[in-house]
Parts: structure tokens; C-alpha cells; sequence
């Protein structure tokens, strides 16, 4: 009776095991998910409040272009400190901090009255987030091993739910509040996502380095050093880099709201409109061909899809302002622009071991994103000389640049699993 009973408990401890890691990995989906939801939204929300800040404050669209650039800049450098600080930290305090940071932005942002104050404000507020793409990446991947491009699509689909949101929010907010106020009023997100990874800190996040403090500083350079050295990791953030949209709060979140309103004269509501249906595409274009691309071929499928970027890039360069036509080529627009992004981080968590992941994930966000500053620069100063078509005209091109550095990626060999 006894010898059953042993055999009864070593059984049930495997399932419980199973069990508990089963919950750890819903846990830590679900709150990464809402916190790259919320870090979307405060990003786009932004959209379509800079036409009434650039009223207000008195700036143009090459200022917009240099806020945003000097953003971008600290923004890329942050992703790379947060990826050092992997080995010493678990990644839910990572991201904990990240989201103090971002409320702290968010409110100074709603306490801005000069350019300069709004420029720093934004600053602080990128920072902050900055810590969800490298370690909330890293964190998921980790988790799902033999789902990355599925988890990671899921992932950015959600996010884009809180860009599609941010829009048509801030369209309604505005007939009730000021722009200050809806800052203030929305810095709580960030605070209460804050909380909830400090609660849930001891339950995921994997597993961190143990050592001296000096043995994890010599691992993570290390670390470094190999994703440095990685050919794929190298070739994937140089496209992300010449790709001018399609990411977070590029020259899309910040330069079609204001077209739409100046240029092409339209209200603030299907402004808001036109701005979530961008987010539509953003969220059915990366789950459509993250699926086609595990059917065929991650590069292939990351090839027409910047193929197709060029095409819809054109296009809204040269549509009008009848919502007939502007709404449904912003959603293929989205669709096209932000599809690359998952299956790119996908080929990221499989360049490298588990232990390099941090350090791959921030490496390829640096590279990617320290363009932001240049491509907003160019898209701003090329707007306020020579109009929205030419700017946009020049990004399409930009794409087509992608698709020749992707024919230098060494794609991995396909494995077929058993049925």
C-alpha cells in the first residue's frame, strides 16, 4: 500500500509541476500583452493630440521631427541599458520601473506649456517605455519556445488593439477636456501595469543569472559580443533601421494625423477614424502573415510584405480627402507596414541560445529604432518643404531597400514535425 502511494504522489508531482508552469506562462502572457496594449496606446494617443499641441505651443512640422528625433535617440539608447541590466534584475522589475518611468512622462507631459518642457516630458516618457519590446520580447519568447512567431504575432496584434483605441479616445476626450488633462488623466494606466509586475515578481520572468555581480557583468558582455557577431541579428536590425514606418510611434503615429487635419483638411473625428484604421490593418496584417509565413517562408513573406509597404506607402501619398478611398488604403497600409515586425522577432529569438536573448533582442531594437531620429528628421523637414507625397514618396523607397538586405539573411532551415 505504501510502495502505491509513492507511485501515486511521484505521478501527480509531474502534473503539478506542469500545472504551475502552465500558469506562470498564462500569467506572464496576458500581463505582458496589456502592458505593450497600454504602452500603444499612450504612444498613439499622441497622434492625435500634436495638431492641438502644435496650435497651442507654437511649433511646425520640422520641430515635430526634432522632438521626435531627440525621443527616439534616448529611446534607442534605454533599449540597450535595459538589456544589461537583464542579468543583475528580474524582468517583471524591468518592466516594473519601465512603467514608473512612463507615468512620471506622461505626467510631466500633461504639465508642459513651452516646446522645450514637451520635448522633455516625451524624453522621460520613451524611456520608460522602452523597456517593453526587448524585455517583454524576451520574456515571451522564453515562455513559448516552439510558438515564438505565433506569441509574438498575438502579441503585436493586441498592442495594436490599444493603438486602434488610442484614436478614437482621444477624438472623444477632446470634446470634453484639454489635451493637458487627458495626460494627466491617462498616467494612471501606467502606474497601476507598474503595480502588477511589482506583485507578480517573484512568479514569472524565468529564470536570472546567478553569481557575483562582476561574473554577470563579464556573462552579459559576453552576451553581447555573440549577438554582435550574429549575422542574422545584424541583417534583421538593418532592415528594421531602412524600414521608415511600421514601428511603435515612428513617422506614422506622428506625421499622418497632422497631414489629415492641415493638408487634406478633414475633422478631428475622421481623423480619428482614419488613425484606427490604421490599427485595424495593424492588427489582421502581422497575424495573417505571421501564419502565412510559417506555411512558407519567414523572408519571403517578410519580402512582400515590404514590397506591399512601398505600394500602400505611394498610395496614401497620393490619395485625397475623401474617407471613401483614405480609409480602406490605411488599412492595407497598417496591414502591410507593421506585418514584418513579429516574424523579424521570431528570426531574433532563433539566431541565438536562451542566454543570449536579452542581449540579441536589445541589440536589434538599437539598431532598428536609432534610425527613428534620421527618418523623422527627413519626413519632417521634407514635409514642411515640399508636402506630404514627396516625404512619403521617399519612405516607400525605403522599403524596397529592406528587401534587398533580406536576400543576405541565412534563414533557418525548416524542421517538419511529426503529425
Amino acid at each position: 500500500m505504501g510502495d502505491e502511494a509513492a507511485v501515486a504522489l511521484a505521478s501527480a508531482a509531474p502534473l503539478e509541476d506542469e500545472a504551475q508552469a502552465r500558469r506562470e506562462r498564462t500569467l506572464a502572457l496576458w500581463i505582458t500583452n496589456v502592458s505593450h496594449m497600454s504602452n500603444h496606446f499612450q504612444n498613439q494617443m499622441v497622434s492625435v493630440l500634436y495638431p492641438v499641441m502644435m496650435a497651442e505651443l507654437g511649433f511646425n512640422y520640422a520641430q515635430l521631427g526634432l522632438l521626435v528625433a531627440i525621443r527616439s535617440t534616448l529611446q534607442s539608447g534605454a533599449q540597450v541599458i535595459y538589456g544589461f541590466l537583464a542579468p543583475f534584475m528580474r524582468r517583471p522589475m524591468l518592466l516594473f520601473f519601465g512603467n514608473v518611468v512612463l507615468t512620471l512622462g506622461t505626467l510631466l507631459s500633461g504639465l508642459s506649456n513651452s516646446f522645450a518642457m514637451l520635448v522633455g516630458a516625451r524624453t522621460v516618457a520613451a524611456v520608460g517605455s522602452s523597456a517593453q519590446h526587448p524585455v517583454g520580447s524576451s520574456m515571451l519568447a522564453g515562455y513559448f519556445p516552439d510558438k515564438k512567431a505565433t506569441v509574438l504575432s498575438l502579441n503585436t496584434g493586441l498592442a495594436s488593439i490599444g493603438s486602434l483605441i488610442a484614436p478614437l479616445a482621444m477624438a472623444l476626450l477632446l470634446n470634453f477636456m484639454g489635451w493637458r488633462q487627458i495626460f494627466l488623466v491617462i498616467a494612471p494606466i501606467s502606474a497601476v501595469i507598474a503595480m502588477t509586475y511589482l506583485a507578480l515578481r517573484s512568479r514569472i520572468g524565468g529564470v536570472t543569472l546567478t553569481g557575483s555581480k562582476r561574473d554577470k557583468l563579464k556573462a552579459g558582455g559576453a552576451s553581447y559580443l555573440r549577438a554582435i557577431k550574429n549575422r542574422n541579428i545584424l541583417v534583421l536590425s538593418l532592415v528594421f533601421m531602412v524600414g521608415a514606418a511600421g514601428r511603435g510611434d515612428g513617422v506614422n503615429a506622428t506625421f499622418l494625423a497632422p497631414h489629415f487635419m492641415n493638408d487634406l483638411l478633414l475633422s478631428t473625428a475622421i481623423v480619428g477614424v482614419a488613425l484606427a484604421a490604421l490599427q485595424i490593418g495593424s492588427i489582421g496584417g502581422p497575424l495573417g502573415f505571421g501564419w502565412l509565413a510559417d506555411k512558407i517562408s519567414h523572408r519571403t513573406v517578410m519580402q512582400v510584405s515590404l514590397v506591399l509597404s512601398a505600394i500602400f506607402s505611394v498610395l496614401v501619398a497620393r490619395a485625397g480627402a475623401d474617407p471613401v478611398v483614405l480609409i480602406p488604403l490605411v488599412v492595407l497600409y497598417g496591414a502591410a507596414v507593421t506585418s514584418r515586425n513579429p516574424l523579424t522577432q521570431a528570426l531574433v529569438a532563433d539566431a541565438l541560445s536562451d542566454e543570449d536573448r536579452d542581449a540579441a533582442f536589445s541589440l536589434y531594437y538599437f539598431i532598428g529604432f536609432i534610425s527613428t531620429p534620421l527618418w523623422s528628421l527627413i519626413t519632417g523637414g521634407l514635409m514642411q518643404v515640399a508636402g506630404f507625397e514627396t516625404a512619403f514618396t521617399v519612405l516607400a523607397a525605403s522599403y524596397v531597400v529592406g528587401v534587398v538586405i533580406l536576400f543576405f539573411l541565412d534563414e533557418p532551415k525548416r524542421v517538419a514535425r511529426p503529425a
